[in-house]
């Protein structure tokens, strides 16, 4: 049967116009990148520098002291502010998008003049916050550091076109909030703050989305058991799996809460992390040391990683030799090859949800 000139002229038309579409679609292989702006919000996971030095060295303020950042190249080996040996979540984070590092942290950038770069986002994570159970002056809360956006958003400092294309975490994920519970043997108490927390994050998550946020990551907590502070009473040999029970119930209750919405995605660091715990897997195979901590002190409850004597030359802590071969870098915090790793296994789902 012939085909009519004219349905002919018209089918290769439709061809043409599919094959430009197909052809000019982007892909991940391809050079476009979506210009993301990124702004982070928690706690001492991302922080890189909003919680200020002190005079002296003392527990709040080490990460301005050595030895962290002994192997960030990037900011010449080192301390940055950052509770790690090198670069966080927030950094590697911020590479996914095309950036070398987390865009400045809020305490700086606000008082920073405008040098005419390019407008990367801000990082308002601040160590040592919770989501509203601290009352005192030990850091900003999730409300307050989504204050902070508010603000910055109603001044124009940042404008609808920066929130076209934007992307927020949430990584309220050292687990401050329980750090009150009075006994790890209550699971009703586990349950009760659980609630709370998470739907306080949910509140967060929505006011972002409120302002003009597109896209929102949420971090699910690690396995608060098998922290260098927990695995601590068991010789850094294995998780106390009392202490993982806080992080299964407030993994659960986000995922109920959040995990069905489009334009939320839940970094699953449970699952990365206890995938370095096992034995003979991919990640497990990276590290040398799982449990104990890189920068080691002989008293987990009143020491810390870069405690020195009264006279300022006596060093209460030990250090290993590669930071490279160990997860985790202090009582709570990877190591920067430990953040690389997680964050390498989470690169995927972010794309995909990005659309990068």
């Amino acid at each position: 049967m012939k085909i009519p000139f004219v349905l002919l002229s018209c089918l290769c038309f439709l061809l043409l116009l599919s094959g430009a579409h197909v052809e000019a679609r982007p892909h991940r292989g391809s050079d476009h990148r979506r210009n993301y702006k990124l702004f982070l919000f928690g706690d001492s996971f991302v922080d890189i520098g909003n919680r200020e030095a002190t005079p002296n060295r003392v527990a709040i303020s080490r990460q301005w002291y050595t030895p962290y950042g002994m192997s960030d190249s990037a900011h010449g080996y080192r301390p940055t502010g950052r509770f790690s040996d090198g670069l966080v979540q927030s950094d590697f984070l911020a590479k996914i998008l095309g950036r070398d590092e987390s865009p400045p942290a809020y305490r700086v950038w606000v008082d920073a003049d405008d040098d005419g770069s390019q407008f990367a986002g801000v990082n308002f994570a601040v160590a040592g916050s919770s989501v509203f159970f601290n009352k005192s002056e030990v850091a900003a809360s999730l409300e307050t550091q989504i204050d902070q956006f508010r603000h910055l958003v109603g001044a124009g400092d940042i404008d609808q076109e920066d929130l076209q294309d934007s992307v927020a975490l949430v990584a309220v994920s050292v687990m401050h909030d329980y750090a009150l519970i009075s006994s790890w043997n209550s699971d009703d108490q586990f349950r009760t703050f659980t609630t709370a927390v998470t739907d306080q994050i949910v509140t967060g998550v929505r006011r972002l989305q409120r302002l003009g946020v597109s896209k929102v990551l949420v971090d699910l907590v690690p396995p608060f058991g098998c922290t260098p502070w927990r695995s601590w009473s068991n010789h850094y040999t294995t998780c106390d799996s009392r202490g993982n029970v806080a992080s299964s119930m407030h993994n659960a209750a986000l995922k109920q809460k959040l995990g069905a919405l489009d334009d939320v995605l839940l970094l699953n660091l449970d699952d990365v992390f206890n995938s370095v715990f096992q034995s003979g897997t991919e990640l497990s195979r990276q590290f040398y040391r799982k449990f104990t901590p890189c920068c080691d002190s002989p008293d987990p409850e009143n020491g810390y990683c870069g405690m020195v004597g009264s006279n300022g030359n006596q060093q209460l802590y030990s250090l290993c030799p590669n930071p490279g071969n160990y997860f985790y870098w202090d009582f709570w915090h990877p190591t920067q090859a430990g953040w690389k790793a997680v964050m390498q296994a989470l690169e995927d789902p972010i794309k995909d949800f990005l659309d990068i």
